[in-house]
């Protein structure tokens, strides 16, 4: 019986040897969400501040997921950056009338991210949790009459992943839509992430949620430190 149990504890430890050994880092490359042909879900969005905020507020905080019609934020997402100071115009060019575009720049501090281990990236590992480093968005919005119609948002981050930080990735979306927004009287569809504070907590009642398409997550190896920027490009149409 002591054999057995010898046999038995050997074959385990040579299994968990073997589990380790094939463990590893996401595999490099361009993953892109299945309206572009690729195979990861595009996401759902929200952006939740308190009254009298927007989205160019202090305190606003996004939260990001994967929707594949079933499962929100199965395969990736992203959470909890938080501005800490309001949004700077760095261009207006509004007339009178209320018509033109102005272009804000946002700061975001913070920020998870999280890849499942069963996406294409698969490499071994049971997930693969990481931080942004860095994360300034440039909005455009244009403006008819006073009112926003449209907006074009251009993201510079940079992330790593925390077992492996010398490993970036990048998030790129190119086209997101507006579906709703407490700012119009309009409330929150069902199966979209919720509205957060800066604590990360599902505290809020006022925000906005979008469509998130075009998706493509980006992942290279050969980082000598966890601070390469990347561009996110996000085209924003906005629905009264």
């Amino acid at each position: 019986m002591k054999r057995l149990a010898t046999v038995v504890c050997i074959a385990a430890g040579l299994a968990l040897a073997a589990s380790a050994a094939l463990a590893g880092p996401p595999l490099a490359g361009n993953y892109q969400s299945t309206d572009l042909g690729g195979t990861i879900p595009p996401g759902r969005y929200t952006e939740g501040w308190d009254a009298g905020g927007n989205a160019f507020s202090t305190g606003t905080t996004q939260n990001c997921g994967s929707w594949d019609g079933a499962v929100l934020g199965g395969v990736w997402r992203y959470t909890c950056g938080t501005q800490l100071a309001p949004s700077v115009v760095v261009s207006d060019h509004v007339d009178g009338s209320g018509n033109g575009n102005r272009t804000y720049a946002s700061t975001y501090s913070g920020g998870t991210l999280w890849l499942n281990g069963s996406g294409p990236w698969a490499n071994g590992d049971t997930d693969y949790p990481g931080h942004f480093d860095n994360y300034v968005e440039y909005e455009t919005v244009q403006y008819v009459g006073g009112s926003p119609v449209a907006s074009v948002t251009n993201v510079q981050t940079s992330a790593h992943f925390d077992r492996y930080p010398t490993l970036c990735l990048s998030f790129s979306i190119a086209n997101g839509v507006r579906v709703a927004t407490t700012d119009l009287g309009q409330s929150g569809p069902p199966d979209y992430p919720a509205l957060l504070d800066p604590t990360c907590a599902a505290t809020r009642t006022l925000g906005a949620w979008w469509n998130m398409n075009a998706l493509t997550i980006a992942v290279g190896a050969g980082c000598s430190t966890p601070t390469r920027h990347a561009t996110w490009g996000s085209l924003k149409a906005v629905y009264r």
